[in-house]
């Protein structure tokens, strides 16, 4: 019996010792298997908070923060081409009196009047014109990364809407500049302002026309109709602003609203891309002048056929052309049919309007004209834009 007592204490030790074996593994495993599957950055979040002048048994377990961003590699695409931008954007406002009080100085949000972004490191700048006409260079200041600069000239491009503004700056971070004619229909593109707020979108038209009625169909040699439409509505706060694609390049800028959709209209960068150079220069504008104005047969309908003379392309003149225009000199008329320039015709892609401003002041070109059923060509000379 006592062999017997004795094999079963044995027995039961062995078990014993097992168990707190098996134990301590379990215990293991389950801490790997927590902190693998369960809190995989454990480490970084959670911390000792050390302290010299405290007693180890003291110390309280902080959360750490990890700046870890969980995103797909359009979401990088986005928020690299909002960092090349930032820095070059501005806000334009009321200048305000250093003799107001402290508080009264303070240029806030709800006092933008526009916004714009810095085409040359030397100071000068591009926004939206129509908000700033009324405004004389003494009444305008600019903010940049909160420094106020005053303006010291201005230039309304009458063509696009555009303009231009000179402060006393340099080694400013500007802006690069894209090609609007690249872009397609759907693609993603973004609208920063200078109160730091972005807004991703899509382009809905890239060839947008405003037409509330039928007086919005006649359109001017010298004056653009078309603009990019996008797919969100942007507030006031956005006026101004440039719209960028997603290589952080510079295609338009926002100038209001489409009355009928709601929707943000932009002004495409290739609209005012020829005159930024004679901007630079001479600090003028030189836009080339024709001087008529016409109907476009891409975009209309219902025109009776002695009239279209069978076309569904071209820009037909819809009134005779003013005295002393280049128009004129050439005896160009009412119900003319301006088919090509240059060899480049004029259709939906490319509008009168849109070819005659790749020229120059001074430039003389060649008009295919279909007149009575009969193509005739003409050369003139482009004048310039009278102020």
């Amino acid at each position: 019996m006592k062999f017997l007592k004795n094999s079963d204490n044995k027995i039961i030790s062995q078990v014993v010792i097992l168990a707190m074996i098996f134990g301590f593994a379990a215990g293991v495993v389950a801490q790997i298997v927590t902190e693998v599957y369960f809190d995989p950055f454990g480490q970084d979040l959670l911390y000792n908070n050390l302290n010299t002048n405290t007693n180890t048994s003291s110390l309280i377990p902080e959360l750490r923060r990890v700046k870890k961003f969980l995103g797909i590699e359009q979401d990088f695409e986005v928020n690299n081409s909002i960092e090349k931008t930032n820095q070059a954007l501005v806000g334009i406002y009321l200048k305000k009196s250093s003799s107001l009080g402290l508080l009264k100085q303070v240029y806030l949000p709800k006092d933008l009047k526009a916004n714009g972004f810095i085409l040359t490191s030397d100071g000068w700048l591009v926004s939206y014109g129509n908000i700033l006409n009324d405004y004389s260079v003494d009444q305008l200041a600019v903010l940049h990364q909160n420094k106020v600069f005053g303006v010291e000239e201005k230039i309304i491009d009458s063509t696009t809407g555009i303009t231009f503004i000179k402060i006393a700056a340099g080694n400013l971070p500007v802006a690069v500049l894209g090609d609007s004619d690249e872009l397609i229909l759907g693609q993603l593109a973004v609208a920063l302002n200078s109160s730091n707020n972005a807004t991703v979108t899509t382009i809905k038209n890239t060839n947008d026309f405003v037409l509330n009625s039928e007086n919005d169909l006649i359109m001017s040699s010298e004056k653009y109709s078309s603009a990019i439409l996008l797919n969100t509505a942007l507030d006031q706060k956005y006026v101004g602003s440039p719209l960028i694609n997603l290589g952080g390049e510079v295609v338009g800028v926002i100038n209001g609203l489409n009355s009928q959709t709601g929707q943000t209209r932009v002004i495409p960068i290739n609209q005012f891309r020829p005159i930024i150079l004679d901007v630079l220069r001479s600090n003028i504008i030189k836009r080339p002048f024709l001087g008529i104005t016409y109907l476009d047969l891409s975009w209309v309908s219902g025109l009776d056929q002695e009239i279209s003379q069978n076309q569904n392309r071209g820009a037909l003149i819809y009134k005779n052309p003013s005295a002393l225009t280049p128009a004129s000199e050439i005896e160009l008329k009412k119900n003319d049919i301006i088919l090509s320039i240059d060899g480049q015709l004029v259709d939906k892609n490319s509008s009168l309007t849109s070819l005659i401003q790749q020229y120059q002041p001074g430039d003389e070109i060649v008009l295919e004209i279909l007149r009575d059923g009969k193509v005739i060509t003409e050369s003139v000379i482009l004048t310039i834009l009278p102020e």
